[in-house]
């Protein structure tokens, strides 16, 4: 059986990005794609739906506005930058709430909730995968969506409502994201938050002298607050 997926998002790269992950899962087929609300309402009133990808802010009709005309919506998983939606999202009864940049196994976990009713989350070990969740991180930056492995980043530094995403390059990324949020998806034993500003990758420390990281060519501050974190992480090592 093919689930048939509808995606409503008014951002191009979006619905690229959702295109090209449902082509990866052999039991999912691309039924259409939408730019907004209005266009979805057609296509569900005409066409049969098994999954509904949808976008919560879009222009006139939201996607959560657009749940409350349907009477029987198909599993719908939602898609978001904005994570306070989330807890009013599940009042719609909901599949699975998706934090834009979408990672694939996040995306593959949403819709085995649909494809696996009742069983646990999938494990990717048993099926042969290789779990990418610890290895790259998408960022949206400059109209574009950037996929960055974590091996590659240096450190994070944040700014404000921004984080600058250090990396070998020249120019580091600068990312409309909350310090916060970013560091509850960074995987803990990669990535160490050494101020309230900093948050580093540890294979790349090089040199710890007093109160400052040495990271290739750049210095990094720790604050009394985590200096702890490092210690700890020092003490483990030795």
């Amino acid at each position: 059986m093919k689930y048939r997926c509808l995606i409503v998002d008014d951002e191009p790269i979006a619905r690229q990005i959702l295109e090209k992950y449902i082509a990866q899962v052999e039991a999912l087929h691309l039924a259409g794609q939408c730019g907004n609300a209005f266009e979805a309402l057609n296509v569900l009133h005409k066409e049969v739906i098994d999954i509904l990808f949808l976008d919560i802010k879009m222009p006139t009709l939201s996607g959560l506005d657009l749940l409350k005309t349907l009477q029987n919506p198909p599993k719908v998983i939602l898609t978001t930058a904005f994570s306070e939606f989330g807890v009013e999202s599940y009042e719609y009864g909901i599949t699975d709430y998706l934090l834009k940049p979408i990672a694939f196994e996040r995306f593959l976990k949403a819709v085995n909730k649909v494809l696996l009713p009742g069983q646990k989350e999938a494990d990717t070990e048993k099926t042969g995968e290789k779990s990418s969740e610890q290895e790259f991180i998408f960022f949206k930056a400059d109209k574009k969506i950037h996929k960055l492995y974590f091996k590659e980043i240096l450190f994070f530094e944040g700014c404000g409502n921004y984080v600058k995403v250090y990396t070998e390059q020249a120019q580091p990324l600068m990312v409309l994201e909350k310090f916060g949020d970013l560091e509850e998806k960074l995987p803990a034993k990669q990535f160490l938050r050494v101020h309230k500003s900093f948050i580093v990758n540890v294979a790349h420390i090089q040199q710890i002298e007093g109160n400052t990281l040495k990271i290739k060519d750049k210095s990094v501050s720790v604050s009394a607050t985590y200096k702890q974190n490092l210690e700890s992480l020092f003490n483990r090592n030795q």
